[in-house]
This record gives structure tokens, sequence and C-alpha cells, in this order.
């Protein structure tokens, strides 16, 4: 009997353990994800990996999925929720015992917090870039398809908007149907990882489910657009105010959000409902121009009220108590009417 214990513990102990890689599911995190995972799998060999989907605001939650043994644990295009960051900390500091742990991100609020993410045993891969997928560029030479990979990387920075690639271009289709599907299902992590496995294994960029999705979610988010455009409930020369909290608006909030600030020029924030307890405030900037001085003060103006989330200078969101909401945006259109914003 103790000889087979011991070759049960011997054997459990060969298993390979996972790479699990916690990640923001929109198109940019699963880019960056894809091909930080190519260039693992080509370097160790038989990898299994586990995908784990994650907004900054539930992150501590997505943590605790990840209870047994790991060999490497990736977090990817994540911003820290300052309001979190306890949660996250102790968590991690438990997880870095278990194997090594890497945060790879371009977010601001994750790259003012590198040196505690070092104290706590956390390694970084930190640039102030608009992509994630810009960072997982030094690992693009060491994936299996350098090629495709490259066209993986070039959607993903044209979705955080860090290039823009043109109608002519033969990945504008593929970025405008994988946007809109991931927007649509937004929560489907089914779908997500179908879209990796393909990436993965078959290097197909669009799968078919994707193209399916994506065709549904046009119609939506069209209903989604005109509903938006007739429910401004403030436009000035500075900013523009959508609310759309009586809607169920699936992942479309900052698509509506960049749509109309480029056509009109300016910033522009589109109000959501998260449950019945939280407002989540949405924000984009225009392509053109420099607007990080309104971007700045509602960002500040949503954490003094306990706002939590984040984002980068032209995009970002926080999710605020409800109750608050309204005092925030009479605060926010105060500021923006004084005569030096």
């Amino acid at each position: 009997m103790l000889a087979l214990i011991k070759h049960v513990i011997r054997a459990y102990a060969a298993m390979p353990r996972p790479v699990i890689f916690i990640l923001h599911g929109d198109l940019d995190g699963m880019a960056a994800t894809a091909i930080i995972a190519d260039s693992l799998r080509r370097k160790k060999g038989s990898t299994e990996f586990k995908f784990l989907f994650s907004q900054p605001h539930e992150l501590d939650k997505v943590l605790q999925q990840v209870n047994g043994d790991f060999d490497e644990l990736y977090l990817v295009d994540l911003a820290i929720d300052s309001e979190l960051w306890p949660k996250v900390a102790t968590k991690l500091v438990e997880l870095s015992r278990k194997g090594r742990v890497v945060w790879i991100d371009h977010h601001p609020s994750t790259i003012d917090l590198a040196s505690k993410l070092a104290e706590i045993g956390v390694e970084t891969v930190l640039e102030k870039t608009k992509s994630a997928a810009t960072i997982a560029r030094r690992f693009l030479s060491e994936t299996s398809d350098p090629k495709f990979y490259e066209d993986i990387l070039r959607l993903g920075e044209a979705s955080d908007l860090a290039i823009e690639i043109e109608k002519e271009d033969p990945l504008h289709h593929p970025l405008e149907v994988l946007s809109i599907a991931l927007a649509y299902k937004v929560r489907d992590e089914k779908l997500k990882r179908k879209i990796l496995a393909t990436w993965l294994n078959e290097k197909i960029i669009v799968p078919d489910e994707v193209v399916e999705a994506a065709s549904e979610g046009e119609r939506i988010f069209k209903e989604l657009y005109g509903e938006a455009t007739r429910s401004i409930i403030f436009d000035s020369e500075k900013l523009t105010i959508v609310d759309l909290r009586s809607r169920r608006v699936y992942g479309f909030a900052g698509r509506i959000a960049s749509m109309i600030a480029n056509e009109k020029g300016r910033p522009t924030i589109v109000l959501t409902r998260l449950g019945e307890a939280a407002t989540l405030i949405t924000f984009r900037a225009p392509t053109k121009g420099s607007f990080e001085t309104i971007s700045a003060t509602i960002g500040r103006t949503a954490r003094s009220h306990g706002g939590g989330g984040g984002g980068h200078p032209s995009a970002f969101t926080y999710k605020v108590p409800s109750t608050l909401a309204e005092n925030i945006l009479r605060e926010i259109i105060d500021v923006v009417n004084e005569p030096d914003m």
C-alpha cells in the first residue's frame, strides 16, 4: 500500500501543470494572449492552457477560481481597480507561492502599482502603450507563425485605437466582424475560447461562429446606436453625455461612445446600468485631437465618489453607485462648463 501511495504521489508530481491566463476578453486582450500562448507552447511543447476572462471590477472574483496548482499564471490587459486592490493583492500573494505570476498590461493604474506588484512576488511586463497587443510584439518572433500572429497583433492594436486599419486593408472586415461579435457576446466565454483555440490550432482569423454572432450583433448595434442618438442628455462644444441606463447595451457602450465622439469631434460619455446598484460611466475621446485635461477631470471626479475601474486617457470606464450617479453627472457638467476647461 505504501508503495502504491508513493507511486501515485510521483505520478501526480510528474503531471504537467497548466498555464493559466486571466485576460480582458476584448479583441486587444485576446490578441495579446494568443501571441503569448503560442510562443509559450513553442518553447514548452505540449502545454495545457486555461483561459479565464475578467473585467477590472471583477478580478478579485475571477482570481478565486484559480484553486489548483499551475505552472504559470498570466494576467493580460487588465487595469487594476484601486477599490479592489487590497483583495487582489492578498490573493496574488497566495498564488505567487504556487507558481510564476506575470502581469502584462498598458493601463496607467497597473503601471502605477508596479513596485507593489514586485513586492508581492508578481513579475510585470508593463508599458505605456495604447494596446496590450503592442506589448505582445516582443513575443512575436517566438511564435509558430509570425506572419499570422502579426495580423492578430494588428487587429488587437486597431481595436484599442493604437493603429488605424483602412477600409481597403484585408484586415478591415475581420476587425469589424470580431469587434461586433465580441461586443454582442460580451459574456460568452465559450465563444471567446473558440476564437482563441481557432487562432492557436487552425490559424483562422474569423471562425464561423463569430460570423453568425456578428450578423445578429450588427442588427442589435444599429438599434442601440439609433437610440443613443436620441438619448443625449447633455451636449456642448466640450462634451456629449448619452443615457442608455434603461436599455441592455451588451458590450456596445464603448463602440457607441467612440462613434459619437468621432462624429461630433468631442469626448463622449455613455451611461449604462450594471445590475440595480451600479452605473457605468464609459468615456471615449475622438481619435483626432488632445483631450487629456477633460479626460483626467472626469476620471478624477468618478474616483472621488468611490468609482472603481479605469483605462487610459482616451478610453475608460468607471463603476459608480447608482445612488450617486446624478450627483457625479452634475459635478462633471459643472466642471466642463468652467471657462478654463
